[in-house]
């Protein structure tokens, strides 16, 4: 008898997820799996993580740091299940005349993505990292509710020794006539993270094994697929992300496979990073194993299989 079909409803935090999700769609990903994923419930009003705890959403897309206080002080039972990427992207530094290097802006002003969301939390931990702490006062954040392209153009217009973008505002920056500096790629969650409650994997655990067989299925169509994959991102994707031209549809896709792992595990690396930013919120939360907010066990179990080594012979 054949399997019925499951269904999710998975919701995800930004549209910068949703290029691996619309092309899951798109490629028949989640039918070869016997799946419906939805992942548009426009009717959800509370925000991600209390429409998560209402059961009106089965699975985010994303709240990487976010989670680590509710499990620790609260005791709730929210988990990580699957990683898709765990790297930085928003990896190029957009700098004024005469700056060369992330060491040359100690004592200025750099703008950045409002410091409470991970955005900004990813430059404040990177400038950290490489001996810019602004907590200690090496340089000054200025936290700006503000989009990438404002930033950029603030530091072109002279405000600010740097900002740092991500794909295609590094392009758009530079055909401004801007210097735009690729810096190291810090190791972090962030975008495509399967999160859900243990309480729904265990009453689903079918559909959770379907899901993580479909992001390999996705990720591994996303690696060896490229023509079809840049059509579904110039098709479907360019009007989401307002993309203006191929170049930043390829660009976009040229980002995307340098992120992606064949195995959808965390890094501990990213891990221990993404932790720091729980840790500059909610300082309380220091004692908390950040590996507890993770059940790779459905992954592993894919792995064990050989199912992902499969996909790539």
């Amino acid at each position: 008898m054949a399997q019925e079909k499951a269904r999710l409803k998975i919701i995800y935090r930004s549209n910068s997820h949703a290029a691996l999700w619309v092309v899951a769609d798109k490629a028949g990903i989640w039918a070869k799996n016997n799946l419906g994923v939805d992942t548009s419930p426009l009717l959800v009003r509370e925000k991600a993580v209390e429409a998560l705890k209402n059961g009106h959403v089965d699975l985010i897309s994303g709240n990487h740091h976010n989670l680590y206080v509710r499990n620790a002080k609260r005791g709730e039972d929210f988990v990580h299940l699957a990683q898709a990427t765990n790297n930085w992207t928003d990896n190029r530094m957009v700098v004024a005349d005469g700056i060369k290097s992330v060491q040359e802006l100690r004592g200025k002003r750099v703008a950045i993505d409002k410091i409470t969301g991970h955005g900004g939390l990813n430059m404040w931990l990177f400038l950290r990292q490489e001996g810019l702490d602004a907590d200690r006062g090496d340089i000054e954040l200025v936290s700006m509710k503000s989009s990438p392209e404002e930033r950029w153009k603030r530091v072109l217009a002279g405000e600010f020794a740097a900002t740092f973008v991500g794909t295609p505002h590094d392009l758009r920056a530079a055909r401004a006539g801007a210097r735009v500096i690729r810096v190291r790629a810090m190791p972090m969650i962030r975008g495509v993270t399967l999160t859900t409650t243990m309480t729904f994997v265990k009453n689903n655990e079918e559909q959770i094994r379907r899901l993580i067989r479909g992001l390999a299925d996705a990720i591994h169509f996303f690696l060896t697929q490229k023509d079809k994959t840049l059509k579904i991102l110039k098709d479907h994707i360019a009007s989401i992300l307002h993309l203006e031209n191929d170049e930043e549809v390829n660009a976009l896709y040229n980002e995307w496979v340098q992120s992606l792992g064949q195995k959808p595990y965390p890094s501990l690396e990213a891990i221990g990073n993404v932790f720091e930013l729980a840790l500059k919120c909610n300082p309380e939360v220091a004692g908390f194993n950040p590996l507890a907010m993770w059940n790779t066990h459905y992954v592993r179990e894919l792995d064990d299989s050989g199912y992902i080594e499969r996909l790539y012979r």
